[in-house]
């Protein structure tokens, strides 16, 4: 559209409309770089990725690498001098007495725990291995963590398994592992699980090498001895007592 120089009765009114067209304008400039930024932010959203582990049948690559990690710590551990062990008696919530298999409603259960940790040589391929027996109610579960110094696939492996029973049955009996896990850095961690549903005669070779490990730690540890030892000097809880005097 073409403008006219506009005449005097005309020029009234492009005088009263010059600032509304001025402020459509400046809210217009206005709302651009909102918008503008909106669209930037938009764009820019963090990418959330989940990773899902098959902890009954992980990937053969993924066993591959953990057979490689379980085969750098076969052999029986040489410990320097260095040692530390602790014990105590922490009262987990409903939800953590879940994550360590205990039934629904177990909520304010006590655990009694004993932790023993050997310090590996400068030189070793190992920092530290660290044992840990912790007891709720009538269930007892035992943890191996071996720390890798210099390695670039694995940097921690933990070994476990979990039984009702006391803890004088698990250290006597040498219970078969349950659980291995692999922690690699910057990646996800490698799983292999006990799954009574699942046939897994195809991991057999597995679950025997982290039972031979475990069984070397343990005789390393003197853990039949300490175990029992530390945790006869903490407070038992009625559940405890008579677990312990029926075995």
């Amino acid at each position: 559209m073409r403008l006219k120089r506009p005449s005097a009765k005309v020029r009234v009114i492009g005088v009263s409309i010059a600032p509304l067209i001025m402020l459509l304008a400046g809210a217009a400039s206005a709302q651009e770089p909102a918008s503008a930024g909106a669209g930037a932010q938009a764009g820019t959203q963090t990418k959330i990725q989940v990773n899902f582990l098959n902890s009954c049948r992980p990937a053969q690559a993924d066993l591959e690498e953990m057979g490689r990690a379980l085969a750098l710590v076969k052999e029986r551990p040489r410990f320097a001098a260095d040692f530390e062990i602790s014990r105590g008696v922490t009262t987990l919530t409903e939800a953590e007495a879940r994550a360590t298999g205990a039934p629904e409603g177990a909520a304010a259960s006590p655990s009694r725990w004993v932790r023993i940790r050997k310090e590996f040589p400068e030189k070793a391929l190992l920092t530290d291995a660290q044992y840990s027996l912790s007891v709720e109610g009538d269930s007892a579960s035992e943890t191996l963590a071996l720390h890798l110094r210099e390695s670039k696939e694995a940097l921690q492996i933990l070994i476990s398994d979990s039984v009702t029973g006391s803890a004088a049955q698990v250290v006597k009996a040498n219970t078969p592992p349950d659980r291995i896990r692999i922690e690699r850095f910057g990646k996800a961690s490698i799983v292999l699980a006990r799954c009574g549903a699942t046939d897994q005669s195809a991991y057999e070779p597995m679950f025997r090498a982290a039972d031979e490990i475990m069984e070397h730690y343990r005789a390393a540890m003197a853990v039949r001895t300490v175990v029992p030892t530390e945790l006869g000097q903490l407070p038992r809880g009625k559940e405890s007592k008579a677990a312990d005097t029926n075995h």
